[in-house]
């Protein structure tokens, strides 16, 4: 059905492919302090082993955020092709695309990657690992997860320098927000909203991503954060019992807004609406765990203790 090609179409990009306020982080890329040995074998977010005989020349991408990490490390050179969700930086707008929410192992194959960047949704990864290609999936399950991500890739990529100042600056600037945000007095629920395409069943952020996570080091708590599953559907019912007290939209380029969410049936009860505390985030910003999560983390506590984060 159309709203669930839509949602699934949503957590692809949400699962790397899953930061509206607040500078781009920027990194001065550097070297690594010593040359990466080979072969090299990492282990990404699957528990899967990588082994790598010499550096890698040509990656392609089809994980917005792994896009973006490349760029922050300084080896877009190396990208020889995205996804076509691949827009920033801006000169990932103009690298050749090799498709999008379906894209083919074959069309991946023209372009002679030795490292291939993707997500677990689908079959994609293992399509690709059976014509004996090079796959790095990354996952991350927490904020703690993305660094590692970032710091993975920079080993890869003979940028452990670049990587470690990267995450540097990203820890300190969360960890800003995190000590802030424990003065607040209180906690609100938060419902993070992704996909209500079917009005009767809405996905949400649930636990066991980094979109839990970043509630949590905002000052908020989901309440999602006991469904079972990392995106799941709440009818109408659990999210009107459940009581919101503000209401995130990161599927307002879907046409969700405050007055849409105020006009659903039975949603006057619910005190997120009655108080105004309905707001839209720029889903690029909060969907991509790379970067700019940072500056999604700043956001996020921006809205939920504007008292705080003015």
């Amino acid at each position: 059905m159309r709203y669930r090609a839509r949602f699934l179409a949503f957590v692809a990009v949400l699962l790397f492919l899953l930061p509206a306020c607040g500078a781009a982080t920027q990194v001065v890329p550097g070297p690594s302090t010593t040359p990466t040995p080979y072969p090299l074998t990492v282990t990404d977010d699957r528990g899967k082993q990588i082994t790598f005989a010499a550096p890698v020349a040509r990656i392609v991408s089809v994980a917005p955020s792994a896009t973006e990490i490349v760029f922050a490390l300084g080896a877009g050179d190396r990208l020889v092709g995205v996804d076509d969700f691949s827009d920033f930086p801006a000169e990932a707008k103009a690298l050749p695309k090799v498709g999008g929410f379906r894209t083919s192992p074959e069309k991946i194959l023209s372009f002679q990657p030795d490292l291939i960047l993707a997500i677990t949704t689908g079959n994609l990864a293992p399509a690709l690992e059976a014509q004996g290609q090079r796959v790095v999936v990354f996952e991350p399950p927490d904020i703690d997860g993305v660094y590692k991500n970032i710091e993975l890739l920079g080993r890869i990529l003979d940028r452990e320098g670049a990587a470690r100042d990267l995450t540097q600056r990203m820890r300190a600037r969360i960890g800003a927000v995190a000590d802030r945000a424990r003065t607040a007095a209180s906690k609100p629920r938060v419902l993070h909203e992704i996909d209500a395409s079917d009005p009767t069943k809405i996905y949400v952020a649930g636990p066991g991503n980094f979109i839990d996570a970043m509630i949590t080091i905002a000052g908020g708590t989901n309440v999602a954060a006991s469904a079972q599953s990392k995106f799941p559907q709440l009818s109408v019912e659990e999210i009107i019992r459940s009581n919101p007290e503000v209401i995130v939209l990161s599927d307002a380029t879907f046409g969700a807004s405050p007055d849409v969410v105020a006009a659903r049936p039975g949603w006057s009860a619910i005190d997120a609406v009655r108080r105004s505390r309905v707001y839209p985030i720029n889903p690029d910003i909060v969907s991509r765990p790379g970067p700019r999560l940072a500056d999604a983390v700043e956001a996020y506590a921006k809205l939920l203790h504007p008292e705080l984060f003015p």
